[in-house]
C-alpha cells in the first residue's frame, strides 16, 4: 500500500513538472448575455476549434491553457461565438455573448450595420454587468474584434442567384408531358419520408434519398411552379409533402425558383 501510495505521489510530482515544463497558464471567467443572464453551457473552445471547457450554472469556467496559446472561441446555441485574444497578463475572462438576432429580407450591409451598433454596445454593457455585481472588472482585458457577415451572406446569395438563374432556364425548357424527377430527403425530426428537402448542385438521382418520378401537366410562371403528375416512386410509395400524402397518381405543385429537378 505504501508503495502504491508512493508511486502515486512520484507519478503526480512528475505530471506537475511536465505542466510546468510546457509553460501553462490557468484562467478564469464567466460568460454571461447582453441581458444580463448567466450563460450555462457555454462552450470554450481552443484556436483549433478543440473544447475545452464548458461553462457551468452560474456561467463559469476554469481553463489550462498553454502559454503561447492566445485565442479562444467562445459559442452557444442562438448566440454570436465570441472570438478573443488573450494578452498575457489576462487571466480573467468575462464575455458577452450577443443573441444570434433575425435578419429576414435585410441587405448584408444592413445586417452588419445592425450587429456592429450592438457590439459597440459591449463595453458599456461589461461596465453594467461590474456595477450589477456579475464582473470582477469594469473593463475587459482581453481583445475582441467585430466579425461581419457581409462575406459569407454575399458569398451565399450569389451561388443562390447562379442556382435560380439555372432553375428558370431548366423552367422554359420544359414542356407539358415532359418527364421529370423531383428529388426529396428524409426528415429526420418526424422520423418519416418528406416535408424536407436538400438542394444539391449538379447532383443526380443516386444523390438523394427519393425520388418522384412525374409528368409535367402544367407550368405557372408564379415561383416557377410545375404541376405534377406522379408516375413512378422510389424507393418507397408513398411520402408526405406539405402536408399531403403523396402516391403514384398524385398531382401536386412544384415549385422551381426555390428547388431544382432532375432532367434527363
Amino acid at each position: 500500500m505504501m508503495n502504491l501510495r508512493f508511486n502515486y505521489l512520484l507519478f503526480s510530482f512528475f505530471l506537475l513538472c511536465f505542466q510546468l515544463s510546457i509553460g501553462q497558464k490557468n484562467l478564469n471567467g464567466r460568460v454571461i448575455t447582453e441581458y444580463m443572464e448567466m450563460l450555462p453551457g457555454a462552450k470554450i473552445f481552443d484556436k483549433d476549434t478543440t473544447l475545452l471547457e464548458t461553462s457551468d450554472w452560474d456561467g463559469y469556467f476554469n481553463i489550462n491553457l498553454l502559454e503561447d496559446s492566445d485565442t479562444l472561441i467562445i459559442a452557444y446555441i442562438g448566440m454570436e461565438s465570441s472570438k478573443i485574444s488573450i494578452p498575457k497578463r489576462c487571466e480573467n475572462l468575462e464575455i458577452i455573448l450577443l443573441e444570434d438576432g433575425t435578419y429576414d429580407f435585410m441587405s448584408s450591409n444592413k445586417i452588419d450595420r445592425l450587429r456592429r451598433k450592438r457590439f459597440d454596445r459591449l463595453p458599456e454593457l461589461h461596465s453594467k454587468a461590474f456595477q450589477n455585481g456579475l464582473f470582477k472588472t469594469e473593463a475587459p482585458c482581453f481583445k475582441r474584434e467585430f466579425d461581419p457577415y457581409k462575406p459569407d451572406l454575399d458569398r451565399i446569395g450569389e451561388e443562390l442567384k447562379e442556382f435560380r438563374r439555372t432553375n428558370k432556364n431548366e423552367f422554359k425548357g420544359l414542356n407539358k408531358g415532359d418527364i421529370v424527377k423531383v428529388p426529396f430527403g428524409l426528415d429526420t425530426s418526424e422520423k418519416r419520408i418528406g416535408t424536407y428537402y436538400s438542394p444539391c448542385k449538379n447532383c443526380t438521382e443516386e444523390d438523394y434519398d427519393y425520388v418522384i418520378i412525374g409528368e409535367v401537366l402544367k407550368k405557372h410562371r408564379r415561383k416557377l411552379t410545375l404541376d405534377i403528375k406522379i408516375t413512378r416512386m422510389q424507393p418507397f410509395d408513398s411520402l408526405k409533402y406539405r402536408g399531403r400524402i403523396l402516391n403514384v397518381g398524385s398531382n401536386f405543385k412544384y415549385e422551381m425558383k426555390y428547388f431544382e429537378v432532375i432532367i434527363n
